[in-house]
């Protein structure tokens, strides 16, 4: 009996349309928590005009025409540069990082490298996968 005086204390608490009120909230924030960072990068792409970008045409761009990867390596990993792949900045953080800098990188102004170009060399930095974690390297763990 104990058990039923409980569950309608806490019916009474909390009547049932507020709990339901409740729990349709907490659904949707699990909901927007899950696509969040797509979505937020989604929204800046298309806030600021510029397309989500080509990574075919960004690893061109990155590897071949403009060479970016003389500092910050084929992949991304960085080296003279600072690491840019796994996990890149998002799209509009890294347009304005390109066009004014800080430390020794040189700028690149939009008739050098586009803000459709820059998207496409952030498409491919975004397609380098995460490292296998340490504790799955053999040799780190002799």
């Amino acid at each position: 009996m104990t058990k039923v005086s409980e569950d309608s204390r806490r019916e009474k608490a909390v009547p049932g349309s507020a709990r339901r009120l409740i729990l349709t909230a907490a659904a949707a924030v699990l909901i927007l928590a899950g696509s969040g960072a797509r979505a937020q990068e989604a929204s800046q792409g298309a806030m600021s005009g510029t397309p989500a970008g080509n990574a075919e045409n960004g690893r061109r761009l990155f590897v071949v025409r403009d060479g970016c990867y003389q500092c910050h390596g084929t992949v991304g990993q960085g080296g003279a540069g600072a690491r840019l792949a796994p996990r890149p900045l998002a799209l509009a953080a890294f347009v304005a990082y390109v066009r004014k800098p800080t430390g020794r990188m040189m700028p690149y102004s939009s008739n050098v490298l586009s803000d459709a170009e820059l998207a496409d060399i952030r498409a491919y930095l975004a397609t380098m996968p995460e490292p296998p974690p340490v504790k799955n390297i053999p040799l780190l763990n002799q």
